[in-house]
């Protein structure tokens, strides 16, 4: 609640702005009510002789010797002029109100959070599903905007009219106003019970909303493995039962907020029979004028129709905080790899690597993923990095660029521990292609240009060139102006490498990454994207992550990597000779013709 208040604070002059309107709004609509009272007290005067003299709200009599039909006219035209006064203000209201949720909470709440999403780990991703992080950015950001509009604001305002209308109330009578409002704390007890209740309800609610969220993201994303294996079928019972389980739970809540608005629509209605009951015997004594009466009725009225809309408050602030929650985990994160205090700001580094006794692991009470990793890797030097799968290749590859920060040990660029560069500078020297490179749904060009958006089309041509996509990116029918689908999905998956090699290379960063980046591409598309990285780390200090010993051929020197340690290192024909664990994976795959000769040579000499 704090939070929420603090966040709507940002907007004071805004709320302020609309609370006033309200306030206005209430004043007019009870100044008219009074006047509607004065008027059915001038007409029992003058049907009834001794009646009792209207009572003017606020003492504003008019003066002199007005007749009946003289004063009727004067408070019609003043509620008519009210009612057009309050048109205006009810239109200006509802600009306001819009402007401030709809053009300036929201879209300020979504940006934060998709800032906040960027500056985060990879570990927040890792555990969050994307489903959840979808629906935090969309709906619950909504719910915040619940808080403002329908709770925070509604909220004042009905406390303000139900202050107001009790004044008014007990100016008129004291015991009446009581009698009235006896049924009060058991309507608080009420309130209070169901706010306890639906809370969890609520969490729940959005729990299920995620994974239904994650069942439809998969479901998406997933399609063509889906229709290979026939399993539209299943996939289509497994996003029903969650949509039913969902319906399941908005059932359930539904059923207890009916429940609830008819009992507090019920305590409120008594109050009424206790008015015609009591009030009508106060009239009778001529304690009360009919007119008073009418307007004690009406203001009773409206008091029993803000109670009842405290049900919608109520439930609204409840489902205003299963959101802000989950919104407030997002930006509470911590972010663990930050700049410190004062970082290093090289704009150009030269390449140089190195790992001092490198150990990490993903959490406290983990095992390590590496462990004590010891190696240099000098300027221009191109190295593979060899082992089978959760050695830890792309692991000790993202603690270059800061993915991740080292458990113990250090990692070094040029000298510099990488912990004490600036973190954008660090990363605009390093070059990385994933194994699965993203492409936008954008122009080629623009997909190349990613890392500076500015990029001539001089600077794109020669990245592609580099990267040998320049002649399959000219054949296609617009050229570099040719608009990519979603992923790239119109391009193969060499040519999808290759634009990614071009993007990585085009700031020409001196050191550059490559997580097996052959590891699902055909030989024919192997061989292509070979070409490729041949043509960008020339100049380039370069790590390559790779399994396949056609790849691992080109690196000056190869490390391989078991349980996270370093095992083995040395050049491509020194590995084999060895007959260790690098050896014993070449004589799994189809060498190429150098490497058959040395398997051939050291079998027969076994």
């Amino acid at each position: 609640m704090r939070r929420l208040l603090a966040l709507s604070l940002e907007y004071r002059r805004e709320c302020l702005e609309v609370f006033a309107l309200q306030v206005v709004l209430l004043a007019l609509g009870v100044f008219g009510l009074g006047l509607s009272g004065v008027a059915i007290d001038v007409i029992r005067g003058a049907v009834e002789a001794g009646a009792p003299p209207p009572r003017w709200p606020l003492g504003l009599a008019p003066h002199g010797h007005w007749q009946a039909p003289e004063l009727l006219g004067l408070i019609g035209a003043a509620v008519l002029l009210m009612a057009i006064l309050r048109a205006l203000l009810s239109y200006s209201y509802q600009i306001l109100i819009g402007r401030l949720v709809h053009l300036e909470i929201v879209p300020e709440l979504r940006t934060r959070v998709f800032d906040k999403l960027q500056r985060l780990s990879f570990r927040f991703f890792d555990e969050n599903a994307t489903g959840s992080i979808i629906n935090r950015v969309t709906g619950d950001v909504q719910s915040l905007r619940s808080f403002v509009d329908g709770v925070l604001l509604q909220g004042l305002i009905m406390l303000l009219s139900l202050g107001l209308y009790l004044v008014y109330m007990l100016r008129t009578n004291v015991s009446l106003t009581l009698a009235c409002l006896a049924l009060a704390p058991v309507l608080w007890l009420v309130t209070t019970r169901f706010s306890r209740r639906i809370r969890p309800a609520y969490d729940e609610s959005r729990r299920l909303s995620d994974r239904l969220m994650l069942a439809f993201t998969e479901g998406i994303h997933g399609m063509l493995v889906i229709k290979v294996f026939g399993r539209e079928a299943d996939e289509f019972a497994r996003f029903r039962a969650r949509n039913h389980a969902l319906r399941a739970q908005q059932q359930d809540i539904f059923r207890r907020v009916s429940r609830y608005s008819p009992t507090v629509n019920l305590l409120s209605q008594l109050n009424v029979a206790t008015l015609l009951t009591y009030g009508g015997y106060l009239v009778a004594r001529r304690v009360l004028s009919l007119g008073e009466l009418i307007v004690f009725a009406g203001l009773l009225q409206q008091f029993s129709a803000q109670v009842s809309s405290m049900s919608t408050v109520v439930n609204t602030l409840q489902q205003s905080l299963a959101g802000a929650r989950r919104v407030f985990e997002v930006l509470d994160a911590p972010l663990e790899v930050t700049n410190v205090a004062a970082p290093v700001v090289r704009p150009r580094l030269t390449g140089g690597v190195r790992f001092e006794h490198v150990s990490f692991r993903y959490g406290p009470g983990a095992a390590d993923v590496l462990s004590e990793l010891d190696f240099e890797l000098r300027t221009g030097e191109c190295i593979g990095i060899f082992g089978p799968t959760g050695a830890g290749k792309s692991t000790l590859l993202g603690l270059i660029p800061r993915f991740f920060d080292v458990t113990r040990g250090r990692v070094l660029l040029d000298g510099i521990d990488v912990r004490e560069l600036e973190l954008d500078a660090l990363r605009r020297n390093v070059g990385l292609v994933f194994q699965e490179s993203l492409l936008f749904r954008a122009t080629v060009a623009e997909n190349i240009a990613f890392g500076d958006a500015g990029a001539t089309r001089d600077r794109i041509e020669r990245a592609a060139r580099i990267a040998g996509a320049h002649d399959f990116v000219s054949q296609l029918p617009h050229g570099y102006d040719s608009v990519l689908e979603e992923f790239g999905a119109n391009l193969s998956g060499g040519q999808r490498q290759r634009l990614a090699i071009a993007r990585a290379v085009l700031t020409d960063p001196p050191l550059l990454l490559l997580d097996d980046p052959t590891a699902a591409v055909d030989t024919k598309t192997e061989s292509e994207v070979l070409e490729a990285i041949d043509g960008a780390r020339t100049g380039r200090t370069t790590i390559l992550v790779a399994n396949r010993m056609a790849t691992l051929r080109r690196a000056d020197r190869v490390l391989v990597l078991a349980d996270g340690r370093l095992v083995e290192q040395g050049t491509h024909d020194e590995l084999m000779l060895r007959r260790g664990l690098y050896f014993h994976a070449a004589a799994l795959q189809a060498p190429d013709a150098e490497s058959m000769k040395l398997l051939a040579a050291h079998v027969e000499s076994a």
